[in-house]
Parts: C-alpha cells; structure tokens; sequence
C-alpha cells in the first residue's frame, strides 16, 4: 500500500519546510505523492515546495486567498491523491520517521474494513530542530480529545466522528464520501463534519498510536479554544456559524442538532458584532437566528447531500 499526504498551507513557507523535512525521512516506497494544498499564500511557499522536487514527490495546488478555506485547500489534495491511501496533517505539525508507515499499517491490518484512522497530537510551545525523535513526543503535552477517554477506544463512543481532527488522520482513497465540504469558511468544524459523515456511510473510526505529530503552537493561534488555553483574545466567529451550518446539513439528526445546541448555548453576540463567551447560559434560539441570517448574507457553494443517521 502507498499513501498521499495533503498538506493545507497559508504563509507559513518556513513551518511548512520544517514537516516537508521530516517527510524526507518516511519509507520512500510507502509515500505515493504529497501535495500542498496551498490557500493562497503570498509568501514564499512555492519557492519552498519547489526545493522539495527530486527529494519528495510533491505537488504545489493553489487556489485564489478567499479568506481561510483549509478544507477546499485539502480538496485540491484529494483531487490529485494517488495510491491506497490519502493522509491529511497540518503545516504546523512535525512528525516521526515512521509516520507515513503508521498510518498504513492500519489500513493494512484490516483491508476489507473502511477506517478513519487518528492519530494522537503532541504539543509544544517551541521546537528548535528539524525532526522529532521518539523522545520528543514523549515529554510533550498529549493535546486532544482522544486522551480524554481514559482507556475507551475510539470506537467504543457514542459520536467518534468528534475525535477527526484535520492535523492527523487517513482514510482509504476511493470513497465518494471523501471530500469536504465547500460551504465552511474560517476556522473549525469543517473535518468534524466530514468525519460525521464517514462514520455515518460505515467507515470504523479508529485511533492508531504510533502515528504522532508535534504541534508546534503559534504565537497567535487560528484556534479560538488554544488561545483560551494560552489566555489570548480568541476569536470564535467563525466557529460558531460553521457550527449551525453543520447542524443545517444533517437537519434530520436530532442527536447532532441537541450537541451543537448544548455547545452554542454559551455564546453571545458583543456590542462590536462578534461571537464571545460571557459566562452565562444564553438564548441558544437567538444565536442559530443570528448565524443562519449570516450564513443567507454569504451563500455557500455547493456542498454534499445530507446524510440521514444510521
């Protein structure tokens, strides 16, 4: 089995350079492709990706800066994905010698069984070489919600498509159902819900340990709820109307609709126009109001057919 790695990039050239690194040091046999799905840099991405040639089997995908529109970035990936596998991991990470290995090795095991494969995050405030040793991740902080199930396998949850965080997953090329979707822009929720609907056309969501990043943090982090970790202004806008739309897209799925209600319920709209936590429980009525008469103001192209529950 061989695997394509997608890599969503916007002016962050040097980071970039630093995984491009690390995936020199994979299985050379095991990597088909790698494309970086680039958002519209104004750097100099292309020259770095372009270093790469001859030593990576890479390809420089760009699309027009809209605004952040990670998930269209990794489609460009996915259109240009060859071999068994695609694996998608963040510019910011860093990885192992073996990771490339690690994600197929789980396809492997079970080849008649369509997986979504996780993999653990491990995050750091500063790193100053090129690649991870075994070490590294080890006295790194453990950062996601999979370390949290104290000793439940993924699998085992009630909803693990909540565990698909873009940094670090695979699954099996060939599936109509892999592919994000268009309509999401800003950060948050766009893998979630493709992960929602992976797990709902049958695909077994698992973790696999061996297949570690190192997330390097940024001095301002896109995520809102890492700058809450790091005491930084977070900026929740984006996530809470791509929340509703989420929901909107599996209107038939009263679970998903009671888990974003339950979520939304602690964000108020400020004096300025934006999304901010005041503490208290709000009118989680008004905040979907005010998120769909945003989302009609800036239609969304087009996007998969809902899928109803199994």
């Amino acid at each position: 089995m061989k695997a394509t790695l997608v890599i969503p990039t916007y002016n962050r050239a040097e980071r970039l350079r630093s995984l491009l690194h690390c995936l020199t040091r994979q299985q050379t046999d095991r990597l088909a492709r790698v494309v970086v799905g680039d958002d519209g840099s104004s750097d100099h991405t292309a020259e770095v990706v372009r270093s790469f040639e001859g030593r990576l089997p890479i390809e420089h995908a760009w699309q027009e800066d809209r605004g952040f529109r990670a998930g269209q970035a990794r489609n460009l990936g996915i259109e240009r994905a060859v071999g068994d596998v695609v694996i998608f991991a963040d510019d910011d990470v860093l990885v192992g010698p073996d990771y490339v290995e690690a994600h197929i090795a789980a396809h492997a095991a079970e080849p008649e069984v369509r997986r979504v494969v996780l993999g653990p995050r491990h995050r750091t405030l500063a790193f100053d070489r090129d690649a991870p040793e075994p070490s590294d991740f080890e006295h790194a902080e453990r950062d996601d919600r999979i370390a949290d199930l104290e000793g439940r396998s993924v699998d085992e949850h009630e909803a693990p498509w909540i565990f698909v965080y873009s940094c670090n997953f695979s699954v099996r090329l060939g599936g109509p159902e892999l592919w994000f979707d268009d309509g999401f822009s800003g950060w948050g929720l766009e893998d979630t819900e493709l992960g929602y609907r992976l797990h709902h056309a049958g695909y077994r969501i698992v973790e696999e340990p061996r297949a570690m990043v190192l997330h390097v943090d940024d001095d301002a982090p896109r995520d809102p709820f890492r700058c809450e970790a790091r005491q930084l202004p977070p900026s929740y806008d984006t996530y809470v109307r791509n929340a509703v739309r989420f929901m909107d897209l599996h209107p038939h799925d009263e679970a998903l609709a009671r888990f974003v209600r339950q979520d939304l319920r602690w964000y108020v709209l400020d004096d300025g126009g934006r999304w901010v936590k005041n503490g208290y429980e709000n009118d989680v009525e008004h905040v979907i109001a005010e998120c769909r008469r945003a989302l009609v103001q800036a239609p969304a192209p087009s996007s998969p057919r809902a899928v109803e529950p199994a």
